[in-house]
């Protein structure tokens, strides 16, 4: 296998693959990282214990007085903690403690008997808490504040309760001050690789468009292989549920299929790469009896300079002037995006994207984003300046972004 064993002093056995470190030692697999004081691993099967485990696994930084190592995973079987802060000289900013923590890398976290602290005070307890590793999610531990031009101050709270590691109930309880109160809420199932979700209440895409849902349920495979030997995944997904934008409401119906290429790098270091994807989808509406075919197309080249220099070059295509509804409309049929990023340092950042249409051969939107972390929290400053439609605006985000 991949993993690495670090220690001075060891016995073991070549044959069996035992090997026991009674004076501690490290053990790492490029993905985890754990470090005890008594440790005993099994190369064969890849199985182990160890005693006052300290260790990493992606984000996440964890302890214990025992945990079990199974094919990858890591379990704390008697209690411990998991924080992904990275502070030293004082409480962090968010810290989980448990009965019982099982930890699989880059897929989920569940925790049995929880208690969540921020900021070394507790703010609430759960029975069970799963934190999804292998998507972006909202965290649930502080709320969002914001701001935009066309909605003014913005609050966001989430809500999530797990009544099994694949079942949860969700809610986004947002307010805005133009616009008024405007939740969704829903049921979601995860096992991977299927998910499910049924969602009632509103959704915003990322140019301030909103739709209402009702009854919207989607069902989906995602990350799926064809086999271990090709560098391909593809994901699945069907959806149907009640739609209303303005006066306009029509049953949506949406299925699709996307097939991405694992990450192509050019170099060693991994600083040049390349994303590629492609898909097809179809859209249904009852409303208009209306049906939109397309296919879609993606590519990014990216290129990390140094520490502080990053770039891209992204091409995206799919087809829209079809749509009813102008909530998650592609602003644009064929687009070419470049973007550059500087960091000052490793608090503070600067991004400039430049989006152009290459079907109508303009410049369609230039934006600037600053963005300045305060430990685990983090604030975010853009301008944006749509050309074609004369459009600038401001938008502000204040999060915890490392949960």
């Amino acid at each position: 296998g991949s993993q690495v064993l670090t220690t001075e002093k060891i016995e073991g056995n070549a044959e069996s693959g035992d090997v026991l470190l009674k004076s501690g030692g490290r053990l790492s697999d490029g993905v985890s990282v754990l470090a005890g004081e008594w440790l005993h691993y099994n190369f064969n099967n890849e199985t182990g214990e160890i005693k006052k485990i300290s260790g990493s696994s992606g984000k996440d930084f964890f302890k214990a007085e025992h945990a079990t190592v199974q094919e990858g995973s890591v379990h704390l079987d008697k209690g411990g903690q998991v924080t992904r802060c990275p502070a030293v000289e004082h409480d962090p900013c968010v810290l989980l403690t448990a009965g019982r923590i099982d930890i699989y890398p880059k897929d989920r976290i569940v925790a049995h008997d929880v208690k969540i602290f921020v900021k070394g005070r507790h703010i609430f307890t759960r029975d069970v808490f799963v934190s999804r590793l292998d998507r972006k999610t909202s965290q649930t531990f502080a709320p969002k504040i914001g701001y935009s031009d066309d909605s003014g101050l913005k609050f966001r709270l989430r809500y999530e309760h797990n009544f099994t590691e694949q079942l949860s109930l969700v809610g986004d309880f947002d307010y805005y001050e133009k616009i008024g109160y405007r939740p969704v809420y829903g049921l979601q199932y995860e096992q991977s690789p299927f998910y499910a979700r049924l969602q009632q209440g509103w959704n915003e895409d990322g140019d301030d468009n909103w739709i209402k849902k009702e009854a919207d349920l989607t069902l989906g495979f995602k990350n799926l292989r064809f086999n271990d030997g090709l560098p391909l995944s593809y994901s699945v997904y069907y959806k149907r549920g009640r739609w209303q934008e303005d006066d306009t409401r029509s049953w949506h119906t949406e299925y699709g299929i996307f097939l991405n290429h694992d990450r192509i790098f050019f170099d060693k270091p991994k600083s040049l790469f390349l994303d590629l994807g492609v898909g097809a989808k179809r859209k249904e509406e009852s409303y208009n009896d209306s049906t939109t075919d397309t296919m879609t197309y993606r590519a990014t080249l990216g290129k990390k300079f140094d520490r502080n220099w990053n770039a891209w070059t992204s091409y995206f295509w799919e087809k829209s002037d079809e749509d009813l509804f102008a909530y998650n409309r592609p602003d644009m049929e064929e687009e070419l995006q470049n973007g550059l990023t500087y960091k000052f340092d490793d608090r503070n950042s600067l991004t400039f994207v430049n989006r152009y249409d290459l079907g109508s051969g303009s410049l369609y939107e230039q934006d600037w984003r600053y963005t300045h972390d305060f430990c685990c929290w983090r604030i975010e400053v853009e301008y944006r300046d749509k050309k074609r439609e004369g459009d600038k605006s401001w938008h502000v985000k204040y999060d915890l972004f490392r949960w």
